[in-house]
Formats: structure tokens, C-alpha cells, sequence
């Protein structure tokens, strides 16, 4: 190829063939480089949304927080996690309640939503009934579909003596973490 061409022009594609050899590798690397630091700078989070929209937070309740700030018990989530299995993904919840009321309290964990909007039941785990003044604590487990995260739990409360009032409530979970 190069055999048919003389003079000027021999040297003048010799030259672009160089140019274009240590060119398209830096170019393709600058490209690279480029992307890496836009994505920190503009804030994606590859959540999916434009470049420079920050992911919002979800709201809700996670660990350390008060659940139901109506009723006269104070419940806390003491733990909360999502573990990946074969199956699906576990997600396991524990509410602290210390009972400040003035009679009988029990704290009952129901069917969790998930953010796509599958309800997942438990195994209707409870706290059993606490006097006042006493503390104790519930753990829900529930098998969540592949890849879902949980949004919101059902929650039910039952206060009194003699004839006791069923209250039920429905709260909203915050980021809870994933681990494998």
C-alpha cells in the first residue's frame, strides 16, 4: 500500500497513521477519565435519573427511631436488615418497646409491602402482653421477593384491660440496609 505512493505524500500518511495510532487510545482514555470524575462531580448515584439530579432519601423509620409516637408505649426499631439468600431477600425487623403507659401493652409486627407493592406476610411475631413499666422486644422475619426492598410494615397494637382496644397502624420503613 504504502509502496505505491512517493514523496510528500508517503511521509504526509505515515504521519497520519502515528497520529492516529497514539491518538484514538488517549482520546478513548480522556473519554473515560472524563466520565469517571463527571459522575462524582455532577452527584449521580446511578439511581437511574438524570445527571446532577441527587437520588432522594427515603422516608421513614430505621434503626433507632420511634415508630408509633401516637400510642403509650414508646416502640423503637432496635434492628433492621436485608440479607440476600438463594430464595430471596430476608429481611428481618426488631421493635424495643418499654411500656410507659398505664396498663397492659403488646406490640404485633404484620404482612410487610414492598416498594414494588407485594404484601409479604410474617409470622405475626408479638412482644406477648407487657404490664406497665415492663420492656421487651418483637422480631419479624419475612422472605421478600429477588431484588425487592421493604417499604412499609403493618403494625397492630392491643392496650388495656378487661376488654382490650385493637389499634392498627402502618409504618413506613426508611433505607434499610443490604448485605450478602
Amino acid at each position: 500500500m504504502l509502496d505505491d505512493v512517493e514523496g510528500p505524500q508517503k511521509t504526509r500518511l505515515v504521519r497520519l497513521l502515528i497520529v492516529l495510532a497514539i491518538g484514538i487510545p488517549i482520546l478513548i482514555e480522556v473519554i473515560t477519565f472524563g466520565g469517571l470524575i463527571g459522575h462524582y462531580v455532577a452527584g449521580s448515584g446511578g439511581g437511574g435519573g438524570a445527571a446532577g439530579t441527587p437520588t432522594p432519601a427515603i422516608a421513614g423509620a430505621s434503626t433507632g427511631d420511634e415508630i408509633l409516637e401516637q400510642t403509650p408505649a414508646v416502640e423503637r426499631i432496635d434492628d433492621a436488615a436485608v440479607v440476600v439468600a438463594e430464595d430471596g431477600w430476608e429481611f428481618s425487623l426488631t421493635v424495643a418497646v418499654n411500656n410507659t403507659g398505664q396498663g397492659p401493652y403488646e406490640l404485633r409486627l404484620g404482612p410487610v409491602t414492598t416498594r414494588a407493592g407485594e404484601t409479604v406476610a410474617g409470622s405475626g411475631p408479638t412482644t406477648g402482653e407487657l404490664a406497665a413499666g415492663d420492656t421487651g422486644s418483637v422480631t419479624g422475619r419475612w422472605l421478600l421477593p429477588k431484588g425487592q426492598r421493604p417499604d412499609a410494615v403493618a403494625v397492630t397494637v392491643v392496650t388495656g384491660d378487661g376488654e382490650p382496644t385493637t389499634s392498627e397502624y402502618t409504618v413506613e420503613l426508611g433505607d434499610i440496609p443490604v448485605s450478602a
